[in-house]
């Protein structure tokens, strides 16, 4: 068998010896011997897997060693329903597959066979398999691959030989050990394959440059982009709208449907704030600049959430427990109220912290990590990317600001996420998602079936 990720149903291991045809005799969960004289057309003796064939695979594959073969040689490989009636061949019956070692003939759900390969018998190996990702049947002799059998084929099938003659004996290979057939380089050859046809797409390096370009502007990574834009020349003409964002031109700046060039340096500095664990530094930064997002709790609540939720994180790393607990008791008490319960549950993991000696070393650990940090930069950015793209989004006035400061920490409460206002996105994170819905799309439309999409391996590689 194999997989490109892990299947929460069980894969086929063993045979069922529960339930099999006519004289058949099991030496193990893998040996099966036909023992009796087969007299009649219905005499056969089939034998299915334990489990049927797992939906989300890219693969699945099985084998068979003929060690004898009887008499006649009416040894068959395939695929069957879980109704299949186990006196009759893999392919006689509707909703079956078969690959027929006297004759090399291909069954699919009639009692007439088509011509498909050549003959196995007594040493050989024979393999069936369905690639859920074209919906194609395929058999294997002596690790060679036939040619596609049958298509469209679907998931759900079990794993279903069929013995027909006195003495034959076969040992089935569910993958506990090495196939004979390099099922992993058939794989790899497809993916190989299908990256050198994408490669073959022409992409301008100009379209490359100006993505990454504008996702390190969205995020506000100042520094990075200014060695970007100079490693590429550009560091004079970017620098106008990277310094236009403080004082008497930040209306103006907001105001700008460039809204992502807007405010960098602000945003720049907000995550430098945050990524040092300094929540009280940034939350100065977004009452002088941006009090937008500290006034409006109704459109910025999950926001002053996460804010909150961090300042008690960091001050439990700083060992500060009794300042923690105070901000508990006072600040984060506000916080309780309506809410989605994933929120919930993120305001209880963050409140337990307290009670590890050596929180780093606790199951909460993450939450000291810097992916937490990141996330909460991530959200501060997008907070005001989304007032900064509003024209007239930040209060003109002094006083303004000065009234957004003295309420930091006012008017916290969790939200339903649906109070959340959109979170503005980088073109290639717009670019992915349009990608990941695509595959999605192509999986729905396959059945369900096949290998899911994961972003995740083809940025960052498979996890362990």
């Amino acid at each position: 068998m194999a997989m490109e990720q892990q299947s929460q149903q069980p894969w086929p291991s063993e045979l069922n010896s529960a339930r099999q045809g006519h004289g058949l005799e099991l030496k193990d969960k893998f040996t099966v011997r036909y023992a009796s004289d087969a007299r009649h057309t219905n005499d056969v003796g089939a034998i299915q897997a334990n489990h049927p064939v797992p939906p989300n695979c890219t693969v699945y594959y099985y084998e068979l060693t003929v060690l004898d073969s009887g008499i006649y040689g009416k040894i068959a490989i395939g695929f069957a329903d879980k109704s299949f009636k186990l006196t009759r061949q893999p392919g006689w019956e509707a909703g079956s597959f078969g690959y027929h070692g006297d004759d090399g003939k291909k069954f699919i759900g009639l009692g007439n066979g088509e011509d498909y390969g050549p003959t196995f018998g007594t040493g050989d190996t024979v393999g069936a398999g369905i690639h859920l990702g074209r919906q194609e049947l395929f058999f294997t002799k002596n690790g060679t691959k036939l040619k596609v059998a049958y298509r469209p084929v679907r998931a759900g099938l079990y794993p279903t030989i069929g013995l027909h003659s006195k003495g034959e004996t076969v040992l089935v290979n569910f993958g506990q050990k090495p196939f004979v057939f390099d099922l992993e380089g058939m794989l790899a050859e497809e993916k190989a394959a299908h990256r050198a046809a994408i490669d073959r797409i022409p992409v301008s390096p100009g379209i490359t440059h100006e993505i990454v370009r504008q996702y390190l502007l969205h995020y506000g990574y100042e520094d990075t982009l200014r060695a970007f834009d100079e490693a590429a020349g550009l560091i004079e003409e970017a620098q106008q709208p990277a310094t236009a964002v403080e004082g008497d031109a930040a209306s103006a700046a907001f105001a700008d449907p460039a809204y992502a060039a807007s405010a960098l340096v602000l945003r720049s500095r907000l995550r430098s704030c945050l990524m040092a664990g300094d929540v009280d530094g940034a939350l100065s930064l977004l009452s002088e600049h941006c009090p937008v997002v500290m006034s409006d709790a109704k459109r910025f609540g999950e926001v002053h959430f996460q804010l909150a939720c961090q300042k008690y994180i960091e001050l439990v790393r700083c060992g500060r427990v009794e300042e923690a607990v105070q901000f508990a008791q006072s600040t984060m008490s506000q916080l309780r109220g309506p809410s989605p319960a994933s929120m919930e549950s993120s305001l209880r993991d963050v409140v337990a912290l307290v009670a590890y000696q050596n929180p780093e070393a606790s199951p909460l650990a993450h939450l000291l990590g810097r992916e937490q940090r990141d996330a909460v930069a991530d959200a501060v950015n997008a907070a005001v990317l989304t007032v900064a793209s509003e024209a007239g989004g930040l209060p003109a006035s002094p006083s303004a600001a000065a009234a957004g400061s003295e309420r930091s920490w006012a008017g916290l409460q969790l939200r339903p996420a649906a109070a959340t206002p959109p979170r503005p996105a980088s073109r290639v994170e717009t670019l992915l998602q349009q990608l990941v819905a695509v595959q999605g799309a192509l999986h729905e439309a396959n059945g369900g079936q096949g290998w899911i999409f994961n972003l995740q391996d083809y940025m960052l590689g498979p996890t362990q």
